[in-house]
């Protein structure tokens, strides 16, 4: 087992501390599992334990009403950090985004209600003894702050001698041993009463990150739940895996890198890696990892053919906004956009808000009934959530939230981003169904209920998949490649709209989470992505802008269809971000 983790490890540069244990039996294999690590947002689990006790005895009620000002948020990439608006929302919901994309703000309301001294009580109790939570979110960010004044400088001394980045020093340290330990009290009912254990372990289900575990545990019918940890240096993962025979296995993976860039796709991949070469040694069965895509092209018909080894068909196109130069593999053949049409909903409500007819400010009330499927975002509430039309539009871009969708589209009207995609001049491109229609036609093709989840189609035969309305353009919303990009140029030059609209739409893009497809492509802290996401069975896309330190910026559109209906394949989701890579070399060469 040593030997296949450095081989793993070797060419990340990488040290690693990861712990499994099998839940049933209580087998359990490590490799510095006794290590003092880092824990990062892996810290939030302790966190979500000690507020669900407190609800399980109602010492807290979990539909309690928390008005989030903007003023006093925590910093962070995503959820309540980034919102423009004040939200007012359950602190049930407040845990979900906390987990669910390591919302920081959410995280040190939480952390504050409860006290970091309750927090390690309750994880001494449960037997953790390696394991502290001594600060917040932004208590981690004030040591930097002190640690090193000019964050903006990458100072690599005075980062590795960061007391954040250092498990005897930092605020929220563990061992992995520590770690699977506390998701199996979660597992097994026994860090809070079963009603609590069984919510928090839903919530954990909703993470949205595929890019760590869960790409290496791709099977059809394997669960991973699971929370996500990163600082400099460090990219680690804790979570249940759940195989489809039924196992389960809790495992913790903490991985160090020397490479002090935060977007490292080979090391987020490596985390998973050496978590399932100890799930697999539990299991006395080989490990089979998947090859990461590094093949080299130089045409359009290589990186077809490439796709087409990997089991998938792509249409792709790329445009250098400076010069107009532009590559393309079948770049005017119709496509299905999926959650891509949500780029066009953003600008039309950007342009409206612009124009005085939408005020992005104001506040309504989405309700927990009636809404349309999403695997993320306002779907997952247990409450009524009071939020901003600006705040809908970020949630619709950077987590591809279904709701926020359409409610934005309800606001907007489907007419007006008719007539803005015809004044702009792009008869290809249509968004002729909100999200809860898009959904219906699969349920009706498919005689099922269908919650916008991939694992509930892993018994319909793929003929049937490739049948479905919500895949034939025609039918539904649609682009062509070129079209894409033409739209992404004039949002990035102003041209699609008032600058003040286009810059609308470049923020929410650029708070996109996802960092497993078009990302993936672009290793490295001074590349700039912006991008939307669209997933169908099937169906996986991202367009976007990549810019580059020296200027270049360049609209990529890469959509796929594969013939695999597998819901988690990452070698398609990577073969995104392997083609625009491709494709925007070929235009700066």
């Amino acid at each position: 087992m040593k030997e296949q983790l450095e081989q793993v490890l070797g060419p990340v540069h990488a040290q690693a501390w990861v712990h499994a244990v099998d839940l049933a039996t209580g087998k359990e294999t490590g490799y510095g599992e006794d290590t003092p690590v880092v824990l990062a947002s892996v810290f939030k689990i302790p966190v979500l334990v000690e507020l669900f006790r407190r609800f399980g005895d109602s010492r807290l009620d979990p539909a309690t009403r928390m008005d989030v000002p903007v003023d006093g948020r925590s910093a962070g990439p995503t959820g309540l950090s980034v919102m423009a608006d004040p939200i007012e929302l359950s602190l049930c919901d407040l845990a979900y985004w906390m987990m669910s994309v390591s919302d920081n703000a959410a995280t040190d309301i939480l952390v504050n209600l409860l006290g970091t001294e309750s927090i390690n009580a309750t994880v001494r109790e449960l037997g953790l003894t390696a394991t502290r939570v001594d600060g917040t979110c932004d208590d981690i960010y004030q040591t930097i702050y002190t640690d090193i004044p000019d964050t903006d400088k990458l100072e690599l001394e005075a980062w590795r001698a960061a007391r954040a980045i250092d498990p005897d020093r930092t605020l929220q340290a563990s061992t992995p041993r520590d770690i699977t330990r506390l998701l199996a009290a979660i597992w097994n009912d026994e860090a809070a009463p079963p009603e609590q254990c069984a919510e928090m372990r839903r919530i954990l289900a909703g993470q949205a990150w595929p890019h760590r575990l869960r790409s290496a545990f791709t099977e059809t019918g394997t669960i991973v739940s699971a929370k996500t940890g990163t600082l400099r240096f460090w990219r680690n993962e804790a979570g249940v895996v759940r195989t489809p025979d039924g196992r389960q296995y809790a495992v913790a993976s903490f991985v160090r890198t020397d490479d002090p860039d935060y977007r490292l796709p080979a090391v987020d991949a490596a985390v998973g890696s050496v978590a399932r070469i100890l799930v697999d040694n539990l299991r006395s069965v080989p490990t089979k990892l998947r090859s990461p895509v590094t093949a080299t092209a130089a045409t359009p018909d290589e990186i077809r053919a490439y796709a087409g080894e990997l089991g998938a068909e792509i249409w792709l196109h790329a445009r250098d906004l400076a010069t107009g130069r532009t590559v393309g593999v079948d770049a005017e053949t119709p496509v299905v956009t999926a959650s891509v049409l949500k780029v066009p909903v953003a600008l039309e409500l950007a342009r409206q808000s612009v124009a005085g007819e939408v005020d992005l400010t104001e506040r309504i009330t989405v309700p927990t009934e009636g809404l349309v499927a999403s695997p993320y975002g306002l779907a997952m509430h247990r409450d009524p959530t009071l939020i901003s039309y600006n705040d809908l539009a970020l949630l619709m871009m950077v987590i591809s939230d279904n709701v926020a969708t359409d409610l934005v589209i309800d606001r907007v009207g489907k007419d007006r981003v008719a007539a803005l995609l015809a004044e702009l001049g792009l008869p290809g491109t249509a968004v002729p169904q909100n999200c809860a229609e898009i959904l219906a036609s699969i349920e009706a093709d498919l005689a099922i209920s269908y919650t916008d989840d991939e694992r509930e189609l892993a018994d319909v035969p793929v003929e049937k998949l490739r049948a479905l309305r919500a895949l034939d353009p025609a039918g539904t919303c649609r682009t062509t490649p070129d079209e894409i990009t033409s739209l992404l140029a004039g949002i990035w030059r102003d041209e699609a709209a008032d600058p003040e609209a286009c810059a609308l739409v470049r923020g929410w893009m650029g708070n996109q989470v996802w960092p497993h497809r078009l990302s993936s492509g672009f290793p490295g802290d001074d590349i700039t992505v912006s991008g939307k996401t669209g997933t169908l069975p099937l169906v996986r896309n991202e367009v976007g802008v990549v810019e580059f330190p020296d200027g270049g910026r360049y609209a990529v559109g890469v959509f796929t269809r594969a013939a695999d209906p597998a819901p988690n394949a990452p070698q398609f989701d990577g073969l995104i971000g392997w083609a625009a890579a491709q494709a925007v070399a070929q235009l700066r060469s």
